[in-house]
């Protein structure tokens, strides 16, 4: 899956900036946005398309396993309505504790990690909407305990991935925002 193109970052890691950055800077399948999948922040981007996860419209699995290689062509055959061909840029938070996973299974896929400070996920989560976010939605994280637990991992997961393998920051991603360090695979 060459024209996939994996995204994760904890909640408030401003990662749903950086996917549309991407699906814009690739010309990507968009035919996901949809009304019923969009969430606008008076500040920046929001949230727009399809994110995957447990509570979620599509991959509600990724909180047990990352499933295999034909659950996902499935997944993204039904969530997405462009051509076959065209970049898939696939969106979850899930996706930190599955890294390594992805790199095998689409070792033709590029991985873009986003990591912020964990203080500064929650801030920026809860000034964005946090619990009244109406996409996607948070249920799996249950409350602030959970999420700033959530947020910790995701983070570590993410940076103990980098460190393994070496993987380089991209800074001309990150938005202007030089306390987001994106970080690209491929």
């Amino acid at each position: 899956m060459k024209n996939w193109i994996f995204v994760t970052g904890a909640p408030g890691s401003r990662w749903s900036g950086i996917g549309a950055e991407l699906r814009f800077n690739h010309h990507a399948d968009t035919t996901d946005y949809t009304s019923d999948k969009e969430y606008m922040h008076t500040q920046f981007s929001g949230h727009k398309g399809n994110y995957y996860g447990p509570g979620m419209l599509n991959g509600q699995w990724l909180d047990k396993e990352l499933g295999n290689k034909q659950q996902w062509i499935d997944e993204i055959n039904n969530s997405f309505s462009g051509p076959e061909d065209q970049v898939k840029v696939i969106m979850s938070h899930h996706f930190a504790y599955y890294l390594d996973e992805i790199m095998e299974i689409f070792p033709e896929s590029e991985i873009v990690a986003c990591v912020r400070d964990c203080d500064d996920c929650m801030e920026w989560w809860k000034e964005a909407g946090g619990w009244d976010i109406t996409y996607p939605s948070y249920e799996f994280y249950r409350d602030d305990i959970k999420m700033k637990h959530e947020i910790y991992y995701q983070n570590k997961a993410i940076l103990q991935w980098v460190h393994k393998h070496d993987v380089k920051e991209r800074p001309s991603l990150n938005n202007k925002h030089e306390d987001l360090k994106v970080y690209v695979y491929k």
